[in-house]
């Protein structure tokens, strides 16, 4: 018996195995995610055969009460069943799943079928004896205990199985009336059950929906299942009852349950874990992005400071600067325009990583946004000597997010720039296929080993460092190159060799699709 103890998965499906109860449990989709030793025994297929398969049988999956049901196994062979269901939650939290409880009533409806058998049988004169004997070897063979009743109530055939059942010896029983053997509480109105069935007889299970019980000799109290057969004799009518005792799959049932309530708390206290680990990770999150909000703001003002006051030295409006002093202003300038870039790459991945990153959708002429963000890297690529071309086939329209659209491009080009020895080649290409836009950028620069091509979208990955003894940059521009397309609904890919240049390729939908909204 389980005790008070945690619950154990292993003794959990020990129980499983072990009990002589067909326990089936089925999934909210109608697939079976688990089958025991006794189901396979009783219906055929193996616990392998039907895993994660829809039910080889047809079974009640609603069944509140113990219903009958005849079905066939695997082999074809007609088998009748017991069976009841029990709502469950299977380890993904869907409802609507159940636990099917089956059991093999085949060897008790073939002794009715054989005790109906001999009773016709019996009819026969010439083989009166001879029938009755076969009749009470069947009754003594039987694993329940049979009795029949007659009209009247009384007790009028019986077998050795209801002396070990009810504790009564055979003579005490034959001839007294069956409410001898019904618990004290219930025997007034048990003649007036006895009419009904008389009223309406038929082969049924007696009091269905009902937790019944038989009472022994000693006053104690035995759960039992009754099955009753009328039948119409020389002697007139009688009924026959197969009581069997169901002590041992009550207390299955209840330790099944009890170890499937365990289960489901130990499954909701772990669930709930999860719940308390998952808000407090949504709320590092939001002070991480508070906290990069803030600092960023805090960061660029006073660099937007420095910024501004550093190009007001550089034009030499409140007097000349010596070469020194120049070149003073000129280092200024540049690492806090680097320092800002940083800045501002950093907040964007924040944005994008947290889901705040919006795009804003419009119509323009992409050939257009391409020559400007060709435009505002050209003195670099002039200042390395680079040939900068672009070829677009025709005006091509977009719509898309054109700032965000530009950063990719801006991105793209400022690698090229980069990473392409002085003298080098860059083309940009664009062109419509088949409801998208293919954009792609190709430089002869320091190339791309094939070993390291799967990083270079990481955050704070940065291209060819080795190649160039390290090189200025946040690390954050493919990385942030890659969102913003995947952002548009779309792909980008590279194809690239050491000392052979890289070709960057991007694709995005011409048009704005329904789950391309947002980041």
């Amino acid at each position: 018996m389980i005790t008070k103890q945690r619950y154990s998965p292993d003794l959990f499906r020990e129980i499983l195995e072990t009990i002589p109860v067909g326990v089936i449990a089925v999934t909210a989709a109608g697939h079976v995610e688990s089958w025991n030793t006794a189901a396979a025994r009783i219906l055929g297929w193996t616990p392998e055969e039907v895993a994660g398969k829809p039910l080889p049988v047809e079974l009640p999956a609603n069944a509140e009460e113990e219903v009958a049901v005849q079905a066939v196994s695997k082999h074809g062979d007609a088998v009748n069943l017991k069976v009841r269901s029990i709502p469950w939650n299977d380890p993904s939290g869907s409802a609507g799943s159940v636990i099917i409880l089956v059991h093999d009533e085949t060897a008790l409806h073939r002794a009715e079928r054989a005790l109906e058998e001999l009773k016709t049988q019996n009819r026969e004169g010439a083989l009166r004896e001879r029938e009755n004997a076969r009749l009470r070897e069947l009754l003594e063979a039987a694993p329940d205990a049979i009795i029949e009743v007659d009209a009247e109530g009384r007790i009028v055939l019986m077998n050795s199985v209801t002396e070990q059942l009810f504790g009564y010896k055979r003579e005490e029983l034959l001839g007294q009336p069956v409410e001898l053997l019904v618990p004290d509480s219930l025997r007034g109105g048990h003649h007036h059950n006895r009419d009904d069935f008389r009223t309406k007889p038929g082969r049924r299970p007696m009091g269905t929906g009902l937790k019944l019980e038989g009472q022994r000799k000693d006053g104690t109290r035995v759960p039992v299942e009754i099955s009753l057969s009328p039948s119409n004799s020389e002697e007139g009518f009688r009924v026959t009852a197969i009581i069997r005792d169901v002590t041992g799959r009550r207390n299955q049932e209840e330790e099944l349950r009890t170890a499937q309530q365990r289960f489901t708390q130990s499954l909701a206290a772990q669930n709930r874990v999860l719940e308390l680990q998952n808000e407090e990770a949504v709320r590092a999150s939001h002070l991480k992005d508070e906290f990069l909000s803030g600092m960023s703001h805090e960061l660029r003002t006073p660099l937007h400071t420095i910024i501004g006051f550093t190009e007001l030295l550089d034009e030499q409006l409140a007097g000349p600067l010596n070469e020194k002093q120049q070149r003073f202003v000129r280092h200024i300038s540049r690492d806090s325009q680097h320092l800002l870039a940083l800045i501002n790459d950093v907040l964007d991945l924040s944005k994008i990583e947290s889901g705040w990153l919006e795009l804003h959708y419009e119509d323009f002429e992409l050939d257009e946004a391409i020559e400007e963000t060709v435009s505002s890297v050209r003195p670099r690529a002039e200042a390395k000597a680079l040939d900068l071309r672009v070829e677009v086939k025709r005006p091509l329209s977009i719509s898309a997010d054109r700032l965000r659209l530009r950063q990719v491009l801006y991105n793209l080009l400022s690698n090229a720039v980069k990473f392409t020895p002085n003298g080098g080649h860059i083309l940009v290409e664009a062109a419509e296929d088949d409801g998208s836009i293919e954009v792609s950028v190709t430089d002869t620069g320091v190339g791309i080993a094939m070993s390291e091509q799967g990083a270079v979208f990481d955050k704070f990955y940065q291209v060819g460092q080795r190649h160039l003894g390290g090189s200025e940059g946040t690390g954050l521009g493919l990385a942030i190159t890659k969102h913003l397309v995947t952002a548009h609904g779309g792909t980008i890919g590279l194809v690239s060799a050491p000392d052979q240049g890289s070709r960057f390729t991007f694709r995005i939908p011409k048009a704005k699709k329904a789950d391309t909204a947002a980041a």
